[in-house]
């Protein structure tokens, strides 16, 4: 596996491969069809985001094709953000997630690491805590009427695995 960083060519590939992401979150643990952000699925979360200028975006290639991404908001003062992060469900559970974000701590060295994620993505809990160091800090009520969203936090350092 590779980690590159996002390029614009990089977008329509890993639309597919962030719907098919979210699209399984969705089934698994809502039994709804599909599910994400605003333009998960159309390659405007990721034109946005990943191209927005105070972040970061890497890309996870493996065998020549796109299969995760994730995007960082770097702080100067150390503090940085996960904004996003989602692999293709055909390759999960393999370190993929895991090597995506030992690859961002290792680039951005820092204090402390901040993330949400939807109350309801049980694994997502279980990998940012079990995987990446991160504890549950707290919750609260999404703004766009998704449910809670749980807030986790992790203090600089290496990750476990």
């Amino acid at each position: 596996m590779t980690v590159v960083p996002l390029q614009p060519g990089d977008v329509d590939a890993l639309t597919e491969v962030m719907a098919r992401a979210f699209d399984d979150d969705a089934r698994r643990h809502l039994g709804a069809p599909k599910g994400g952000p605003p333009g998960y699925d159309t390659g405007d979360f990721l034109r946005e985001h990943g191209f927005d200028p105070r972040a970061r975006a890497f890309v996870a290639n493996l065998d020549g094709r796109p299969v995760g991404a994730i995007i960082v908001f770097p702080g100067q003062d150390g503090n940085h953000v996960l904004g996003c992060m989602f692999t293709d469900p055909e390759v999960q559970r393999r370190g993929i997630g895991a090597a995506l974000f030992r690859h961002v701590e290792a680039v951005f060295p820092g204090r402390s690491w901040t993330l949400e994620t939807p109350g309801f993505a049980e694994s997502n809990h279980r990998f940012y805590t079990r995987k990446c160091g991160f504890r549950k800090a707290g919750e609260r009520d999404d703004p766009d009427g998704a449910g809670t969203v749980f807030v986790f936090e992790k203090a600089g350092g290496a990750t476990d695995g």
